[in-house]
């Protein structure tokens, strides 16, 4: 039995590792957690080949503006709503 502070066996890979290395796991976390900043992570990542990880990067990166544009618009909403209602307008 072998304790908790014990590197793996020779030959198995740790486990963050094999999170990378999960397609599944990768487009998750690239698309609900990370956005662009996982984009590092894709490129360690064994799970994709080259091509794929091109065209990943590209749609991130793409994602990633519409959401920061999305929370543009929220804030120009917001504050709209909030100055009308101070008077600063």
């Amino acid at each position: 039995m072998s304790s908790p502070a014990s590197p793996p066996p020779a030959g198995v890979p740790p486990i963050w590792r094999r999170a990378l290395d999960n397609p599944w796991f990768m487009l998750v976390m690239l698309f609900f957690v990370t956005a662009a900043l996982g984009i590092p992570f894709l490129w360690i990542s064994r799970g994709f080949s080259t091509l794929a990880k091109i065209v990943l990067t590209i749609v991130v990166l793409i994602w990633t503006a519409v959401i920061f544009w999305l929370f543009w618009l929220v804030m120009v909403w917001s504050w709209t709503r909030v100055s009308d209602a101070l008077g600063w307008s």
